[in-house]
């Protein structure tokens, strides 16, 4: 039993030495895309590398002009940023990065019965601005970033806003 609480103590102290050391977050977002991301901090957090998954068009661009035909729908993203941190105060941070983004997405031509759906992967670059704010003696902060998605593949220059709100845990 000795054995047990020294090992659970060891264990404890070495999960919490660690969380302070915040090399990651895990969050979720509203906005467009909505969804999960996962942040690596590098470089003293003055850099990060940060993935996100999730809806794609759901909020704006729901239904808009695309290629010879239109959206009428949500997809699917999946991006990958390199971020810089500037500390404004201890516990305000802005950041801003590049990056790139795949999406997923089906949208629709007319044709003579109506409408014909078309699937569509596209392949594109990505902005990012935010600004991050960590709760007092807590793990989470809070944050709200705006951006924008280029595409490149298969619709050259396609703009999509992107933007929204959301928490992460640092640990």
């Amino acid at each position: 039993m000795k054995k047990v609480f020294l090992l659970s103590l060891l264990i404890v102290s070495h999960l919490s030495a660690k969380s302070q050391e915040k090399n990651w977050a895990i969050g979720a977002k509203i906005g467009d895309p909505s969804g999960l991301n996962l942040r690596h901090y590098l470089n003293n957090d003055k850099n990060a590398i940060e993935v996100n998954v999730g809806v794609y068009g759901a909020l704006w661009g729901l239904r808009s002009n695309y290629k010879d035909g239109s959206f009428d729908g949500a997809g699917f993203s999946f991006s990958g940023l390199y971020l810089w941190h500037n500390e404004m105060t201890s516990r305000l941070k802005n950041y801003y990065g590049f990056g790139a983004q795949f999406t997923s997405r089906s949208y629709y031509v007319a044709d003579g019965n109506g409408k014909k759906e078309i699937p569509i992967t596209g392949l594109g670059g990505l902005g990012q601005v935010g600004l991050e704010y960590y709760l007092p003696s807590s793990p989470i902060s809070i944050f709200l970033e705006a951006g924008a998605y280029i595409e490149l593949v298969p619709s050259l220059l396609y703009f999509h806003p992107q933007g929204g709100i959301g928490a992460r845990l640092n640990f």
